[in-house]
């Protein structure tokens, strides 16, 4: 009897392994399904930003989604140019495209984040560097509002530009 309880220990030790290993990868199961849940859920959530556009030149921003469509021409800026607390579902952004006025071309974007207490500081982070400018500040109005500028410059101009 003593070999066979010897040859049963491995067998046991093993069906306890395969059964901690069987316990872990469902706990890790669970989790995956967990952090899936909670990112669909936050999908759902509104997210928020309160922006205001300027321009600077002459040409348009508009939001691809009913925010802003702003325009800068001969006359002056007009249009809906914000501030404007913009509510929006995680994939559905206020994504915004620069589109230059005629002999003119769009340069660059430059931002500007004005806090409660009245401080500004810049965007944090890379600012775009193509005709499409998109930011948020997350699932609650932080009362933070962002000028969002777009750069026009004359078509002839000599500096340097991102886009043509």
């Amino acid at each position: 009897m003593g070999k066979r309880r010897a040859w049963l220990w491995p067998g046991i030790a093993a069906l306890g392994l395969a059964l901690v290993a069987g316990w872990r990868g469902y706990a890790t199961c669970e989790r995956d399904d967990e952090l899936e849940e909670q990112e669909e859920s936050d999908m759902q959530r509104d997210n928020f930003w309160r922006a205001r556009i300027a321009i600077s030149g002459r040409g348009q921003v508009k939001t691809f989604v009913d925010a802003f469509d702003c325009t800068s021409d001969d006359s002056g800026q007009h249009g809906d140019c914000g501030p404007k607390l913009v509510r929006f579902k995680e994939l559905a952004p206020p994504t915004m495209e620069a589109r230059p006025g005629p002999g003119w071309r769009f340069d660059h974007w430059d931002s500007s984040i004005r806090e409660q207490d009245g401080s500004t500081h810049g965007r944090p982070g890379r600012m775009p560097d193509g005709r499409v400018y998109i930011n948020g500040f997350g699932f609650a109005d932080t009362g933070q509002l962002e000028t969002v500028t777009a750069v026009f410059v004359p078509v002839g101009d000599a500096q340097e530009g991102v886009q043509p």
